[in-house]
């Protein structure tokens, strides 16, 4: 796969360049067994929480885990934390004081029941928004990566536009450097929203797949990407229009069915229909 390629995202590239466990319940007098009631795990700490994830997946080889803990995130005293989300394949921040809160009914209060209600409120935002994320980074948000200095990484939040880092470790020029990359993040993105006509979370993942691109490239030789790179990127892609590469080519050949994907693909991003199928997908090089 060269550089020229879709997977290597150069057009895509060009345009952003362009665009410049708490306790259980006891029961009195004759005992006849414990009843469901609301439960919460009010001491559950971040990593119980992603232990308990992994068993509600049945993750193994490619778990779940902690990429910055909530001593390592200023936002909220501390009380938030960046995970790898393996089921979703993405970085997701968490509020501690949420999942704290968050109460499910079941017999008792155990981590795993926690982090499968979790699941289901992870399920219903994807299914009532398509995000993942409460939509408002209250609770919890999709993170996406910005740079990394000689201390750490950073992240932003695609819900919030709030950073997760340790801003306390680091000198006063790395913060004046972090803020200029990131005001430059955010005004690519708002050039690419206006470009497409997209939300501004959407832009802000289509950035960030470029920033991912970017590097990619920059670890290939001979004009071509790594091939497991190429198929990270493929993914991400799919993953951005809803839609497969084997969906894309069937549409070039079947008009019906290139209109039920060109409808589908742009109420998943909410997005105009010639908007998408003459200026976003083929500068993501995809052509209907």
């Amino acid at each position: 796969m060269t550089k020229k390629s879709i997977l290597a995202t150069l057009v895509l590239g060009a345009t952003l360049a362009s665009c410049g466990g708490g306790g259980g319940s006891g029961t009195g007098g004759n005992y006849t067994g414990p009843s469901k009631t609301w439960q919460s795990s009010a001491y559950i700490s971040a990593q119980e929480f992603v232990e308990a994830l992994n068993d509600v997946d049945g993750s193994t080889r490619y778990a779940s885990h902690i990429v910055k803990d909530q001593y390592e995130t200023e936002r909220g005293s501390g009380n938030w934390f960046v995970i790898y989300d393996a089921k979703y394949d993405k970085n997701v921040s968490v509020s501690l004081s949420y999942l704290r809160t968050l109460e499910y009914y079941d017999y008792y209060s155990t981590d795993y029941n926690l982090a499968d209600e979790y699941r289901d409120v992870n399920w219903d935002d994807m299914y009532d928004s398509g995000y993942l994320g409460d939509g408002y980074g209250d609770e919890y948000e999709e993170v996406v990566y910005t740079h990394s200095d000689f201390w750490e990484d950073y992240y932003i939040g695609l819900d919030s536009g709030k950073t997760y880092n340790d801003e306390t470790d680091t000198y006063d020029v790395s913060l004046m450097a972090r803020e200029a990359q990131e005001n430059s993040l955010l005004k690519k993105a708002a050039d690419v929203s206006a470009t497409y006509g997209l939300e501004m979370k959407d832009s802000l993942s289509l950035v960030s797949l470029g920033v991912k691109a970017t590097k990619m490239l920059s670890r290939s030789s001979d004009e071509m990407l790594l091939p497991e790179d190429a198929q990270a990127l493929k993914a991400d892609i799919e993953s951005f229009t809803g839609a497969t590469f084997e969906e894309f080519q069937k549409a070039q050949e079947d008009n019906a069915f290139k209109q039920e994907l060109i409808e589908r693909v742009s109420k998943t991003r909410n997005i105009k229909a010639d908007s998408l199928v003459n200026r976003l997908l083929p500068d993501l090089g995809i052509e209907l």
